[in-house]
């Protein structure tokens, strides 16, 4: 096994004991009163809203999906080194949830969604299952097979197009291609070949299979993407962890919110920020890749978002990009939103809708992870670190 696959590795250990560790902490929460039929935590959230705690002890809980019969799915991570992920169905019952697993031995669950056939899907690491809920217990079958499942970033996040098809991350296998042969001029395997990771991938369905063609690249992990009102895909990039030649690495790079347009190269991972060029690639010239559209707090690592557009979200809020920044550092730990302007451009600053995790010693650390809205105009939040969901109400 390559060096820094053993890194990977052990990286992807080390969290996992630690997301164990904090599995059950979610009664570790200060609740008060109830927030959407459930208690209430003692979070800052936004005016005209509350958070409530749906559920805890699930594991490592990653991907979210309300129904629109009132059940909540949930993908458990379970571990990194092994198959052993679940899918979970949280029922509503009088003061919460109950939690039911409905598949076990899932190799990395990640995303979840509703495709446009009425189905639910389900990403593995190396695949994407169609999910039939009616059969007890529920019958999956592959639609999409072969996706890279190991590397720094083997999980995958999915969303369907306007059209139907269905956009994959595939996540690069390395920090910064730094396991590429030298000289490595403005030239990273894995981002130039035919058949790139650190990409979105299309797959659309052609004579009753899925096709897949590279969609852009150059995205290092695009584990946040979401489709606007107007059919455009956005998606935030979590950016390389350092950065050559002493650069403050608590400040930089930032993490990035991205327009995806088709054919399009991000820069990965020769350029970062607003066209910063990684000295470690020679010679170089960013204005050949897209730029972001604006910046996220470095090391935010946004996870999930949705463009929060149900009729019963409130006013101010409606037609915001909400996004959850799961954040392994400082900058993290945040649920934010950012308005949209009529022109389909977002503002210059985002809003903060939840934050307080690390008010007191007393509030588990904040790790949302996924983030999906119902048709109640509740928005669902997984925290894989504290094993709970979160649901966050417009009172």
């Amino acid at each position: 096994m390559r060096p820094f696959r053993l890194l990977a590795l052990a990286i992807a250990l080390a969290g996992a004991s630690a997301g164990d560790a904090h599995a059950t902490r979610g009664s570790r929460y200060v609740t008060t009163g109830r927030c959407a039929g459930v208690p209430g935590v003692q979070l800052k959230v936004a005016k005209g809203f509350c958070v409530g705690l749906a559920a805890s002890g699930l594991g490592l809980p990653r991907g979210v999906l309300p129904l629109a019969d009132g059940r909540v799915l949930v993908t458990d991570l379970g571990r990194w080194d092994a198959p052993a992920g679940r899918l979970l169905l949280l029922s509503p019952r009088p003061g919460g949830y109950e939690v039911r697993p409905l598949l076990k031995g899932l190799d990395r669950p990640h995303g979840l969604q509703a495709g446009p056939d009425g189905q639910v899907y389900l990403a593995e690491a190396g695949r994407i299952l169609r999910v039939n809920l009616e059969r007890t217990p529920p019958t999956v079958t592959p639609v999409i097979t072969g996706l890279p499942a190991e590397g720094r970033h083997p999980l995958k996040q999915f969303v369907f197009g306007p059209d139907g098809a269905i956009h994959v991350n595939v996540g690069a296998s390395t920090d910064h291609c730094e396991d590429a042969p030298a000289p490595r001029g403005m030239r990273c395997p894995e981002a130039e070949r035919d058949t790139p990771g650190a990409a979105i991938w299309r797959y659309a369905l052609v004579d009753g299979r899925w096709v897949g063609k590279p969609y852009a690249r150059g995205l290092r992990n695009a584990m946040a993407l979401a489709f606007a009102p107007d059919g455009s895909l956005w998606q935030a990039e979590n950016s390389r962890d350092t950065l050559p030649g002493g650069v403050d690495s608590e400040t930089l790079p930032h993490d990035e919110l991205n327009r995806i347009r088709p054919g399009a190269h991000y820069g990965w991972p020769y350029c970062t920020d607003m066209g910063r060029f990684d000295p470690a690639f020679a010679p170089g010239d960013c204005s050949r890749h897209a730029k972001p559209e604006r910046l996220l707090p470095a090391h935010s690592a946004p996870l999930g978002m949705v463009f929060y557009t149900h009729a019963a979200a409130p006013d101010a809020w409606r037609g915001s990009l909400v996004i959850g920044l799961h954040g392994y550092r400082r900058q993290g730990h945040r649920i934010i939103a950012w308005r949209f302007d009529a022109s389909g451009k977002p503002a210059r600053n985002f809003t903060v809708l939840v934050d307080g995790w690390q008010a007191t010693a007393r509030h588990p650390l904040g790790a949302p992870t996924d983030i999906k809205a119902d048709t109640r105009g509740r928005l669902w939040v997984t925290e894989d670190r504290n094993g709970t969901v979160l649901v966050i109400s417009p009172e």
